[in-house]
C-alpha cells in the first residue's frame, strides 16, 4: 500500500512540476485527458444552461404520448468531432434546426467558464456546423524568441518580449 501511496505523490508532484515549468507538456500529458472528460461528461449540461438547446420535434413528443413513454427534454447540438491540438481542443458541433451560430459565439464566454479551459472562440465553417476552439492554458505566459532571427530588411522577429 505504501509504494502505491508513494507512486500517486510522485505522479502529482510531476504533473505539478510540469504545470509549472512546462505548460504545453503537462497539456499533452495530463490536461488533455481531464479536459476531455470535462467537456464530454458536462456537455448536456452545460449547453442547457446556456440556452443552446432546442426542444424535442413536436413528432417526438406525440410519439412519446401516444406508445406511454417519458417525454423527450431538449436537444443539444451534436458533437462532429473532438480534436487534441497542443494548446486545447477543437469541438466540431453541428447544430439542430432552429439554432443559430451567433447563439454559440454569444455564449463563448461561459462555456469557457463551465468546461474550465481558459478561453473559447467560436467559428462557423459552413452553413449549420460550429467549431469551438478551447485553449487549455495560457499560450503567451512564456513566450520564447525563436531559435534563427531574420535578419533580412523588413522581418520582424516574431514572439519577442521587451
Amino acid at each position: 500500500m505504501t509504494w502505491l501511496t508513494v507512486a500517486l505523490v510522485l505522479v502529482a508532484a510531476a504533473a505539478g512540476l510540469l504545470r509549472w515549468r512546462r505548460p504545453a507538456w503537462y497539456w499533452m500529458t495530463f490536461g488533455v485527458t481531464l479536459a476531455a472528460l470535462r467537456v464530454l461528461v458536462r456537455y448536456g449540461s452545460v449547453m442547457d444552461a446556456c440556452g443552446l438547446t432546442v426542444p424535442a420535434p413536436r413528432w417526438r413528443l406525440t410519439l412519446a404520448r401516444m406508445t406511454n413513454r417519458p417525454v423527450p427534454g431538449p436537444r443539444a447540438p451534436r458533437i462532429l468531432r473532438l480534436r487534441v491540438t497542443r494548446t486545447g481542443l477543437v469541438l466540431r458541433l453541428k447544430l439542430r434546426p432552429g439554432q443559430d451560430a451567433f447563439d454559440v459565439a454569444a455564449s463563448c464566454d461561459r462555456l469557457r467558464h463551465s468546461f474550465a479551459l481558459y478561453g473559447v472562440t467560436s467559428r462557423e465553417v459552413r452553413s449549420g456546423v460550429v467549431e469551438l476552439r478551447m485553449t487549455g492554458y495560457d499560450v503567451l505566459k512564456r513566450v520564447q524568441m525563436p531559435a534563427r532571427v531574420d535578419t533580412r530588411p523588413m522581418r520582424v522577429p516574431v514572439a519577442l518580449r521587451e
